[in-house]
Order: C-alpha cells, then structure tokens, then sequence
C-alpha cells in the first residue's frame, strides 16, 4: 500500500483550518494525530467538524490527562468529533498512566476500528509482550508509533543505522501489526538562535525516516510533528506579544525560516507590513510552490503577497505554513 504520512498536530483552530483545507490527493495520504493540549480552546471542536468530517484522525490526550487528572475532556472531544461526522479513533502510549489508557482503550471502535499505539523506540522490545497482557487487543487492528522524539543534534546516518538496528531486532518483516510508523522531530521551538532574515533549518526528521525505510523489510510510514516543536506548553500573552513576526516554509529537506522582528519598540515594524513582505519573499523563492497540486497554503501566500488589504495575523499564517507542510509531505512521499 502507499507510503502514509501521521502528522501530530495540536487541538487549535488553525490546525484545524490546515487540516480541513488539504487537497483530496493530499487527504488520501495523510492520517493526523490531533495532541490535546492542557486545555482545548472552544473553537477546537466546532472548526474540524465543519472543515474535517470525514476525514479520519487519531486523538491522542496523554499530555492533557497528566495535566488534569482526568479523562473527561478527551472523551467528551472524542465523541464529539466523532458525533461529528469525524472517524476518529483513540492512541494510546506503553508509558502513558494506566488510568489514561483504560479510558482510551474503551473508546476504541466506537467510531473506527483500532487504536494508535505510542511505542518509544527504547520500549519496542516490550511491545509485543505488553499488548500480549490484554487478551481482546487484535494486533493488526493497532497502528504502531515509534517515537525517536528530538533528532536535531543527530547526525542523520549513524543515527540512522541505530534506530534500524533496533527496529529490526523487535519486529520481523511479517510482523502483526496494522501499520508502522516512525516519528521524529527536528524543527526550532523558536527563533531565538537564528540570524535575521533567511536560514535555512535541515529537515532531520525527514532524511532520518528516508534513511531508515530502507533498512527495514516492511513499510515504515512517517511522522513528525509539522513545522513547528511538539511542546504543547501554552505559550504566554506577553511572549507571543514580544514575538518576532516569522515564517517557516517546507521544502525538500528543509525548513526556509525567514525571521522578522518584533511589531514593537524601537525599531519594531507592524505585522502586516511584515508578513506581506514574508509572502513576496517566499514567492519570488525558486522553490516556492513545486507540488503536483497546489496547496491552499501556498494560495494564501499568493493572496497575501498581491491583496491589498490585510496580509493575516499569527493564526492565519500557522494554519498556512501547516497545510503547506503536510501537503508537501504528503506529495513527496514515495
């Protein structure tokens, strides 16, 4: 079967508008793992039922169950995108609190079959045996995740060759499980270190996963975690107020981040003024667009380069450079 792409993305309205806005010939590769966060904005719910029906997902609520306590808000989200009109399914984790995965696990098949099973590449020896534990668990009724988290600092090669070694020592070729996947991730949490203007930031996760499906003898499908960090710590007003207006565009083994400055202070330049000019670049970029069927978020970029009005705000953008990540992704998949 074709090469998937499992993008984790988070319980935010511009993802939902990133998601919701995929090209058909996108949607077919793409299966998303929706994160929640600490807590789920309103506007969550009501955006992917309205962009995303019919569009199967996972959710995931690891990060908000240790947060809270409970699993009330990942289950009344749950039923309620899948109320929607949302095939969603439940994830599960081999670290994740007991509690969690028992509300999860009861979930599973309400409104697709199966689960997603989050598996740290450390824990892949105790794979098989741990979901051996729950006798009614029909291993090619779970997608397996293995999650090797942050490869920023790797050197893509011998990284390469371990994650292989020890994927291979854990799953034959005709292993039991539904599909396979591995996640990585590699983009900046922020801005901090890199210079004004253009850099441009190596996509590691994608030439680690390039690498490594063809060391192991069954499909290995790929996941990260979008353009941006997978912290799902809640970013503070004042941050986000102080915050450099930048871009960050996907392209063929990398990231071009073109950063701005702030909109205030001394030498500070309106967000506007700053993000039409962000599109402008981009578009007089060589490898701007490039994909077999355009993404609507290169369209934005087009829209916000030329319009003469406003040129979208930090939400807008995110849902952008997001459709534009996945939809890239999913064009370059073999």
């Amino acid at each position: 079967m074709p090469y998937r792409y499992m993008p984790v993305v988070r319980t935010k309205a511009g993802e939902a508008d990133a998601l919701g806005n995929l090209s058909p010939a996108a949607r077919v590769r793409v299966f998303p793992i929706i994160r929640l966060g600490g807590t789920v904005p309103a506007t969550f719910l009501p955006k992917m039922i309205a962009n995303a029906a019919g569009f199967p997902i996972a959710l995931d609520g690891i990060h908000n169950f240790t947060v809270t306590g409970s699993a009330v808000a990942y289950t009344a989200l749950f039923n309620g995108l899948g109320a929607g009109g949302v095939p969603v399914i439940p994830t599960l984790s081999i670290r994740a609190q007991p509690a969690y995965n028992l509300a999860a696990a009861g979930l599973a098949g309400t409104y697709g079959p199966g689960f997603v099973l989050h598996v740290p590449v450390a824990d892949l020896p105790h794979l098989a045996p741990w979901v051996a534990n729950v006798p009614a668990w029909n291993p090619n009724q779970i997608d397996v995740v293995i999650d090797v988290a942050g490869v920023a600092e790797h050197a893509p090669i011998p990284y390469a060759n371990y994650v292989a070694h020890t994927i291979n020592a854990s799953l034959a070729a005709n292993h039991p499980w539904r599909s396979v996947t591995l996640h990585s991730w590699s983009a900046p949490k922020d801005h901090g270190p890199l210079n004004p203007g253009r850099n441009d930031v190596a996509r590691l996760d994608w030439q680690i996963w390039q690498l490594v499906r063809g060391l192991v003898p069954f499909q290995l499908d790929y996941s990260d975690s979008g353009h941006v960090h997978p912290s799902l710590d809640e970013v503070p007003g004042y941050a986000m107020a102080n915050a450099t207006v930048s871009v960050r565009y996907a392209i063929d083994d990398q990231w071009i981040i073109h950063k701005g400055v702030r909109t205030s202070g001394h030498n500070g330049i309106d967000m506007g003024t700053q993000y039409r000019g962000h599109a402008q670049t981009l578009m007089a970029d060589p490898a701007f667009g490039g994909l077999a069927v355009a993404s609507w978020g290169d369209g934005r970029i087009q829209h916000y380069a030329a319009a003469p009005g406003g040129a979208g705000g930090r939400g807008q953008w995110a849902a952008l450079l997001l459709n534009r990540h996945i939809s890239h992704v999913a064009d370059r998949l073999p």
